[in-house]
């Protein structure tokens, strides 16, 4: 099946259809439905590739990961993916385990333009190398990111849902309050600790108990626990 005949069976031209391909905005909404239509019925399935050599872009992002079975992190990706598709993007996964070689055979599809962008999710202070080897690509980080601000990032405000967490266990008579965290690499591990013990220290506890997991799973959830107790 070619662009040609989905332009005839949407009775629409091959230029319409090629907007809709390219998720254009400029579409009329019943012309776009025809297409859609005529490609669902038909089972069009574009040729990426060639697309790319013609507009110089992938519509590919690639997503970067320390851990892909972290809960977490997979349902990060769930919503990177889902947000991705409705922009006519697709994903590609990099589980790099925060390894040197794995990120850098991940980044060779940065630089041989086979995606657009990229979106990380490891620790800058375990993979310094990867600032220079992503260069000026279009990059966000996401839950975790740089201290100088460099890197555009995605996130929430650890510290206070560090403190909200504490103030509730407080509120509800709790004066012995450990903490779990992480590998201190990672600039929310600091900053969680840091609301922990905020609080602890505003409402005059003295109980101060911190272990780290070893990483990102609920096995080293559990041994941390145990430790604890």
């Amino acid at each position: 099946m070619s662009i040609q005949k989905i332009a005839r069976l949407a009775g629409v031209s091959v230029a319409t259809v090629s907007r809709v391909l390219n998720n254009s905005d400029t579409v009329k909404a019943k012309n776009r439905e025809r297409v859609l239509q005529a490609i669902k019925e038909s089972n069009y399935q574009p040729n990426l590739l060639a697309r790319q050599l013609r507009t110089a872009r992938s519509n590919m992002i690639l997503v970067m990961v320390s851990n892909i079975a972290n809960p977490f992190c997979a349902e990060v990706v769930k919503g990177i993916e889902e947000e991705a598709e409705k922009n006519g993007y697709r994903i590609l996964l990099c589980n790099s385990g925060s390894d040197l070689a794995r990120s850098t055979s991940g980044l060779q599809l940065l630089s041989g333009k086979m995606v657009d962008g990229i979106i990380t999710m490891n620790a800058l202070s375990s993979l310094p190398e990867l600032t220079t080897m992503i260069g000026d690509a279009p990059w966000v980080q996401c839950a975790e990111y740089a201290d100088n601000g460099s890197v555009s990032c995605v996130g929430i405000n650890d510290v206070d849902a560090a403190q909200g967490a504490v103030s509730l266990l407080v509120d509800g008579g709790r004066t012995r309050i450990a903490l779990i965290n992480h590998d201190l690499s990672y600039r929310y591990s600091r900053l969680r600790e840091r609301g922990y013990k905020s609080v602890l220290h505003v409402r005059e506890l003295a109980y101060q108990q911190v272990t780290y997991a070893s990483d990102l799973s609920a096995a080293a959830g559990t041994r941390a626990m145990e430790a604890l107790l």
